[in-house]
């Protein structure tokens, strides 16, 4: 046994300790806690003596002398009347009336300037109607046709006529006819190369129409 325990010593001093690995110490949490200041000491004050309630004394009721003159009862002091009161007049107000507001008066219109009147035109000169009475002298007078003459034909040709400014005859109507082709047509044909005095204004000749009256008798 001792020899054992020599061996291990020696073993052990050949193989020395493997150091220990360093564990730090565990520090333990800390809890603080905060603790509430403790709320002041109130002196609460000493209750107030209740007052001693004095027992009320009523005095005893005065004894009436029977033999004692009362004196009489205050008459009553009448009330005076209560006044109606006065009404209050008041003055009447007129209302007052609002001037009315005339609109505006139009603009009177300019008087338009009067044109200056034109002269005033020359009175119309008379007008001398065309005639041919004044050239019966001259105008040969229509054939009486014989046919007319043999069966014994009368009429009067009322013709109208256009007379030229020149006096010559222009157009001619048969205003009112005799009754017999025979007596109209001579009579056209002699009136067409009459001569007439033309219509005048004034002194300027100018057309106009005339009638002219063609009788056909038997003597």
């Amino acid at each position: 046994a001792l020899v054992f325990h020599v061996a291990v010593i020696y073993w052990l001093s050949q193989n020395p300790t493997p150091a220990l690995p360093v564990v730090p110490p565990e520090i333990p949490p800390m809890t603080i806690e905060f603790s509430q200041p403790a709320p002041p000491v109130v002196e609460t004050p000493p209750p107030t003596p209740e007052p001693v309630v004095q027992p009320v004394v009523e005095p005893p009721p005065p004894v009436e002398d029977e033999l004692a003159v009362k004196p009489p009862p205050p008459k009553p002091i009448p009330k005076p009347k209560p006044q109606p009161p006065k009404p209050v007049f008041k003055p009447a107000v007129k209302p007052v009336a609002k001037p009315v507001e005339q609109p505006p008066a139009p603009p009177v219109p300019a008087a338009p300037v009067a044109a200056p009147a034109p002269p005033a035109a020359p009175a119309p000169k008379p007008v001398t109607p065309a005639s041919a009475s004044a050239g019966y002298l001259r105008n040969p007078a229509p054939e009486y046709p014989s046919l007319a003459m043999r069966r014994g034909w009368e009429g009067t040709v009322l013709l109208r006529v256009h007379v030229l400014a020149s006096g010559k005859p222009g157009e001619i109507q048969i205003q009112k006819s005799s009754g017999r082709d025979q007596l109209d047509d001579a009579a056209l044909a002699a009136v067409k190369r009459w001569s007439f005095v033309p219509a005048k204004q004034g002194d300027v000749a100018q057309d106009g129409w005339v009638s002219v009256p063609i009788d056909f008798k038997i003597k």
